[in-house]
């Protein structure tokens, strides 16, 4: 059972978090960090199961949570120690080495292009530059390679999500860098990407009925392989999960697994011949089944059709 610490005996919410990082969090997740800094803050412990049945969440929207904000810098540790950070504007690495500001300040008067990049930066976080984030943002260019204009790319990709702490914009380089990110066309290419899976994603969700919580692993993992192994569109899984709903009377992503898979088996690809394909099963089973009755009405036919989807998987 986790401990959770904090050195004060009140429950101090940073205003940066309220500012900048509240406002793009899933409010499950807002919860979860206010209530723990209440136990932190008095010295309680609580299981993820306990804080779950506290907030009337499930475990799993807990988890998900404590993770995010470890992710995000704002918590550290995942076992049996939690500990929330005075502020969110720590160092997210010890072992990064930047440059000072006062010599990131004297190369600056020297190269115009740095000089407009940090007037750029500023207008675009709206506030004046803290040496922090003038030591971060020249790290992006002396050790990351990036170009001036890619750095303001990044800043605005992260603003346009209403992010503008330092720290997000820091692990957002790391993760083009590690990408093999250096041009912008390659950083539009990548952000494209990302939005269009994120789209994917929330528009399956609304489509489910399930955009009031988060996705579990494994129905993540589903949803990661329909798009990017089967390659099946959001109208394809969409029609899977009509024939779903049709036969068992509700989601079922095992269920609508076994359909997709069929189908990039038999290298259907488009609604209008998923369609044909369904019309077809219910004609061959309606025409080989002795025991069919002219009394069976069409759910009873759905049912055993999807069935037959059960028996290929």
């Amino acid at each position: 059972m986790p401990n959770f610490k904090f050195n004060s005996d009140f429950v101090p919410v940073p205003k940066d978090f309220i500012e900048h990082i509240m406002p793009s969090s899933n409010a499950s997740y807002v919860m979860v960090y206010l209530y723990i800094m209440f136990l932190a803050c008095n010295g309680y412990s609580a299981s993820t199961d306990e804080i779950a049945k506290k907030l009337g969440l499930i475990e799993s929207d807990v988890i998900n949570a404590i993770k995010y904000w470890n992710d995000k810098g704002i918590f550290s540790g995942t076992g049996d120690t939690i500990i929330v950070k005075k502020s969110v504007d720590e160092e997210i690495s010890d072992d990064v080495s930047k440059k000072p500001v006062d010599e990131v300040t004297r190369i600056a008067e020297g190269d115009p292009k740095l000089a407009d990049m940090f007037r750029l930066a500023q207008k675009v976080l709206g506030k004046t530059l803290s040496n922090k984030e003038i030591e971060t943002l020249y790290w992006f260019y002396d050790q990351l390679g990036f170009s001036t204009d890619l750095i303001i790319m990044l800043v605005e990709q992260c603003v346009i999500k209403n992010i503008r702490n330092i720290n997000y914009i820091e692990k957002v380089a790391i993760t083009w860098h590690e990408n093999n990110i250096t041009t912008m066309a390659e950083a539009k290419a990548y952000t494209d990407k990302q939005k269009a899976e994120s789209n994917y994603t929330s528009t399956l969700r609304k489509l489910f009925g399930i955009d009031d919580r988060n996705l579990s692993k494994t129905e993540s993992l589903y949803i990661d392989t329909w798009r990017d192994e089967l390659k099946m569109s959001v109208d394809m899984v969409g029609l899977a999960y009509d024939y779903c709903s049709i036969a068992i009377g509700k989601l079922s992503f095992p269920y609508i697994n076994t359909i997709l898979k069929r189908w990039a088996e038999q290298g259907i690809t488009t609604v209008p011949e998923a369609e044909r394909d369904h019309e077809q099963h219910k004609q061959d089973m309606s025409s080989s089944d002795d025991e069919m009755t002219a009394t069976e009405n069409i759910s009873e036919i759905e049912a055993r059709f999807m069935s037959a989807y059960d028996n290929n998987e």
